[in-house]
C-alpha cells in the first residue's frame, strides 16, 4: 500500500478531557483493490482510555462519498450498505475496501463490537444512499466488557484508537470534505464519563491540481504586494 499520513485540523478540546485526549488523526492509503482508504484515530497521552461512544455527527463540508463492501451480511437482509464493521463477514479484503464506524478499536466482527444509535437513521428520501453518515448520528461500545484496542504511535505519538474508516472508489478523485463527531470516553477503571472532539474538524481528501496551484498563484501575488 502506498502510505500517506495525514491529520485533522485542531480546535479545542472539551475541557473536561484536555488533560489525556490530544485530537484526531487521519492515515490515508491506497487499497490492494485501488481505492482510497481513511482512518480516523482519537489520540490520548495514555493508553488507558475506554471508548464509549461516538455522536453528534457532523458534515461540514463536501461529501464523504463512502463505499461499501458488506452487502451480502447484513444482519437484517436488507442488500445495503451498512456503517456497522460487525456486519462484514467477508473477510479481510471487503473489510479494507468498506466504510465503518466502531467504538472499540477494533474493525472487526469478532470480540469488540459496536452497536448503531437510533440516531443513526437515513430519512426516505435518501433511498439506498449509504454514501453519507446521517447528521447527529451516533453510535457505542455494545461489548463494554471487552477492552478496548488502543495502540502506540500515530502521527501525533502516544496512544490512538480507530473510530472510523472510510473508504472511496478508485484512487483519483479524492475530492475535501471536512466533518466531525464528540467521543464520550473515559479512564480505565472509572466511571466518569468524559467528553473530547466537540468543535474539532477532520478532513480527508486531496485538492486538486488546479486548486493547489490557483493557492501558489494567491501567496505569490500577496508577497508580490507586500514587496
Amino acid at each position: 500500500m502506498k502510505s500517506l499520513a495525514m491529520f485533522g485540523a485542531v480546535a479545542l478540546v472539551a475541557s473536561s478531557a484536555s488533560a489525556a485526549f490530544t485530537g484526531f488523526s487521519v492515515d490515508r492509503v491506497v487499497t490492494a483493490a485501488g481505492n482510497t482508504q481513511y482512518k480516523i484515530y482519537g489520540n490520548w497521552d495514555q493508553s488507558n482510555a475506554v471508548m464509549l461512544n461516538g455522536f453528534n455527527f457532523t458534515q461540514m463540508s463536501g461529501s464523504l462519498n463512502a463505499r461499501h463492501e458488506d452487502a451480502g451480511e447484513d444482519a437484517d437482509g436488507n442488500p445495503l450498505g451498512s456503517w456497522s464493521a460487525n456486519v462484514n463477514l467477508l473477510g479481510v479484503a471487503a473489510r479494507d475496501n468498506d466504510s465503518w464506524v466502531t467504538a472499540s478499536g477494533s474493525g472487526t466482527s469478532g470480540g469488540n463490537g459496536t452497536a448503531l444509535d437510533p440516531s443513526f437513521e437515513y430519512p426516505s428520501s435518501a433511498g439506498s444512499d449509504r454514501s453519507f453518515i446521517p447528521v447527529n448520528a451516533g453510535w457505542y461500545d455494545a461489548t463494554p466488557g471487552a477492552p478496548n484496542v488502543v495502540a502506540a504511535g500515530g502521527s501525533q505519538g502516544g496512544y490512538r484508537m480507530l473510530l472510523m474508516q472510510i473508504v472511496r472508489s478508485g484512487s483519483g478523485d479524492d475530492p475535501i470534505a471536512t466533518f466531525g463527531f464528540t467521543i464520550g470516553w473515559k479512564l480505565a477503571n472509572t466511571t466518569t464519563a468524559l467528553f473530547a472532539g466537540t468543535g474539532q474538524v477532520i478532513t480527508i481528501g486531496v485538492p486538486a491540481p488546479g486548486a493547489v496551484a490557483l493557492l501558489g498563484l494567491a501567496g505569490l501575488a500577496a508577497r508580490r504586494r507586500r514587496g
